[in-house]
C-alpha cells in the first residue's frame, strides 16, 4: 500500500529526542534513544514486550521523567541535560509544552461518572478554561469524526471497549494538540474492535497529524505509518522506512522479531 503521509513534506521537528536514558533502580531500561519526528509523520514503534518501548513515550510527556539526555517539542526544551543529568523545564513552561501533545492510553482511562461529551469538555474547560459553549462544536465534531455522535449522551460503561478508546481519541484531540501519542491502542481490545479504532488512526494520518505509535499491529505500522523504528533491550536497534524494514531488515535481532510477528 502505498504511503499516507508522504505527500506531506515538512520539514519542521516537532519532537527530537537525545540520547535519552532511564533507569528503575537497578533496571537500565532506556540505554541511549535519540530520534526526530517531523511534522506530519507517523513514527511506528514496535519491537518485544519489556523493550522501551511504552517508557519511551511516558518520558515523551513527563508521566515518566528521564536520567539524562533532552526532549525537545518544537523547538522548546521539555528537559536538557546538564552534565549527564536531565533538567526540565518548570511551572506553566512545563505545562505549555506538555499541552503541545495529547495521549491516547491502552486503558481507556474515560471519566466513568460522565457522559462522552462531558468526557470531551472537561480538559479544555478545566486546563484551558475555554467555555463550555466554545468547546461544546469541537467536541461535537469530534464525535462525528470518531463516529459516536450518536452516543455524545450515553456513560462510558455502556459502550464497547472499540467505542471507548475512540471517544478517548477524540477526547485528545479536543486539547487541540500537535503531536498524538498512542501506547498500544489497541491491545486491551478483542480483535473485531482493533479495526474500528485503526481506521480512526488511519483517518488521522491522512489528515497529516503528527503521530507516535507503540504498536503490535504490524499491517498499521507497515501501511500507514512512514517511519518505523525497532526496539529491543531498552536501545533502538534498527530503523527506517516501513518497505524497507519489513522486507528486508538488515539486524537479525529485527528479522527474528519480525518473522515472529508475521507468520
Amino acid at each position: 500500500m502505498e504511503n499516507m503521509t508522504n505527500d506531506c513534506k515538512d520539514n519542521e521537528i516537532m519532537l527530537r529526542v537525545k540520547n535519552i536514558k532511564k533507569r528503575f533502580g537497578e533496571l537500565e531500561v532506556l540505554k541511549g534513544i535519540s530520534f526526530d519526528v517531523r511534522k506530519g509523520d507517523v513514527l511506528a514503534v514496535i519491537g518485544p514486550s519489556g523493550s522501551g518501548k511504552s517508557t519511551t513515550l511516558r518520558c515523551l510527556n513527563c508521566l515518566e521523567t528521564i536520567d539524562s539526555g533532552a526532549i525537545e517539542i518544537k523547538g522548546e526544551e521539555l528537559a536538557r541535560d546538564e552534565g549527564g543529568v536531565a533538567v526540565y523545564a518548570e511551572g506553566s513552561k512545563l505545562r505549555a509544552i506538555l499541552g503541545h501533545m495529547g495521549m491516547v492510553f491502552q486503558q481507556f482511562n474515560l471519566f466513568p461518572h460522565m457522559t462522552v461529551i462531558q468526557n470531551l469538555l472537561e480538559a479544555p474547560m478545566q486546563v484551558k478554561k475555554m467555555k463550555r459553549e466554545e468547546i461544546m462544536p469541537i467536541a461535537e465534531e469530534l464525535l462525528k469524526k470518531v463516529g459516536l455522535f450518536d452516543k455524545r449522551d450515553v456513560y462510558p460503561s455502556r459502550l464497547s471497549g472499540g467505542q471507548q478508546q475512540r471517544v478517548a481519541i477524540a477526547r485528545a484531540l479536543a486539547m487541540n494538540p500537535d503531536i498524538m501519542l498512542f501506547d498500544e491502542p489497541t491491545s486491551a481490545l478483542d480483535p473485531e474492535l482493533t479495526g474500528e479504532v485503526l481506521r480512526t488512526m488511519r483517518e488521522l494520518a491522512h489528515e497529516h497529524m503528527t503521530m507516535v505509535v507503540v504498536t503490535h499491529e504490524m499491517a498499521f505500522a507497515r501501511e500507514v505509518a512512514n517511519h518505523v523504528m525497532f526496539m529491543a533491550d531498552g536501545m533502538i536497534v534498527e530503523e527506517g522506512e516501513p518497505q524497507k524494514l519489513f522486507t528486508n531488515p538488515s539486524e537479525e535481532r529485527t528479522k527474528a522479531f519480525l518473522h515472529n510477528m508475521l507468520r
